[in-house]
C-alpha cells in the first residue's frame, strides 16, 4: 500500500452527497471537543449553540485527514456560522477511532433543517406530497415498462438467433468469391500456384 492509503481510506469514508457531515451526540466525548472548538464572543456562536443544544447533537464537516498511518488524525470544520460557508480556521482535529465513533449526519445540515429555529422551517403541503408520489409512481412506471420492453427486445433477438442457426447455405455468387479471394490475398493465405 501506498505511503498514504490510510488517508484516502478516511476519505472515502465521507465520500457522496451529505456524507461528509457528520453528527456527534451529546454524550460522546468529542460533544465537548466541539464545543471548546468554537470562537469566543462571537454571535453566531450562541446560535450554533442553541440549535445543538435543542438537537441534542452537533454537526462538523469533514475537512481532511493527517497524521501518520499508526496514528492517523481526522479533521473537521465547526461550521457555526452556516453550513454553507467555509470555516477554515474552525477546525476539530480528533482521532480517527474517535472519528469512527460518529455516525453520518445523512444529508446536509440545511437539508435537514436543523440550523433554523423550529418555528421557522418549511413543511411540504398536501399538494406537494401528492405530486411528488405522482411523479414517484411515474417514474416507477416508466422503469417497469423499460424492463418489460428489454425483456421483449431480448425474445425477438433469441427467435432471430435460432431462424439465422437454422438457415442453410446456398453457394456463393462471383461478388462473394471475389471478396474472399481479396481477404486471403491480404492475409497472405492465397497461393499463387493454384
Amino acid at each position: 500500500m501506498g505511503k498514504n492509503s490510510f488517508k484516502s481510506i478516511i476519505r472515502d469514508r465521507y465520500k457522496g452527497r451529505g456524507n461528509c457531515w457528520v453528527r456527534v451526540d451529546s454524550e460522546n466525548q468529542v460533544y465537548s471537543k466541539v464545543i471548546n472548538t468554537l470562537p469566543k464572543n462571537e454571535p453566531e456562536v450562541q446560535t450554533y449553540l442553541s440549535h445543538i443544544e435543542r438537537e441534542g447533537f452537533a454537526w462538523v464537516r469533514f475537512s481532511k485527514a493527517e497524521g501518520v498511518e499508526k496514528n492517523p488524525i481526522t479533521i473537521f470544520e465547526v461550521r457555526y456560522k452556516g453550513s454553507k460557508i467555509d470555516h477554515p480556521d474552525t477546525l476539530l482535529k480528533i482521532t480517527d477511532v474517535e472519528a469512527q465513533s460518529l455516525c453520518l449526519l445523512g444529508n446536509t445540515p440545511v437539508k435537514l433543517q436543523i440550523e433554523i429555529f423550529p418555528s421557522d422551517r418549511t413543511t411540504k403541503t398536501k399538494t406537494e406530497n401528492k405530486a411528488n408520489s405522482l411523479n414517484a409512481a411515474r417514474k416507477r412506471k416508466k422503469r417497469k415498462d423499460s424492463y418489460e420492453e428489454s425483456s421483449l427486445t431480448k425474445e425477438i433477438l433469441d427467435v432471430q438467433i435460432e431462424q439465422v442457426k437454422e438457415t442453410a447455405l446456398g453457394k456463393a455468387n462471383p461478388y462473394e468469391l471475389k471478396a474472399w479471394e481479396k481477404f486471403l490475398e491480404v492475409e497472405g493465405l492465397l497461393d499463387d500456384t493454384i
